[in-house]
């Protein structure tokens, strides 16, 4: 997965506001799930629950507790779930309207984020219709350049 910082100020506002949405759920605002938002509003994912409990601080709490809290999280909108059909789940804050897609690439799993939104017409059309609550996932798939240089690289096998 690639790596990348937010902005300090952004990460902020959007730990702040990740809080603030807990407890207008009246969800419970431990230690733990504060050590979560952390991470996924100073740190661009989407990472797996695995990933998240990797970057805690050793002993702050068990990986079944990463699960429950993002899944809590998940309910309430603050983190959103990303699906790379690779079996594993990944969560990233949810930035509300102004969200983004990723290109994944096949091989070596690596996601980098699109900033643009081709689909927010047809969310527009689905509204007109008369539906509400309308989201949309929207991930794309490829091979990145490296791996193709990798894949050139090996030598062709024999089909003996």
């Amino acid at each position: 997965m690639s790596e990348m910082v937010h902005d300090t100020h952004d990460a902020e506002a959007q730990f702040d506001a990740a809080l603030q949405i807990l407890r207008a759920n009246h969800q419970r605002v431990t230690e733990p799930r504060k050590a979560i938002l952390s991470i996924l509003t100073r740190e661009h994912g989407p990472f797996t629950a695995e990933e998240v409990h990797r970057r805690m601080k050793k002993g702050s709490c068990d990986l079944v507790t990463v699960y429950r809290s993002l899944a809590a999280m998940e309910e309430s909108a603050v983190v959103r779930r990303c699906d790379f059909g690779d079996g594993a789940y990944r969560y990233e804050i949810n930035t509300g309207e102004h969200h983004h897609h990723h290109i994944v690439c096949r091989s070596c799993h690596e996601a980098k984020t699109l900033d643009v939104c081709v689909a927010d017409g047809l969310e527009r059309m689905a509204r007109q219709m008369g539906y509400s609550k309308v989201t949309h996932l929207l991930e794309i798939f490829g091979v990145c350049p490296q791996c193709q240089a990798d894949q050139e690289k090996q030598p062709a096998k024999d089909n003996d």
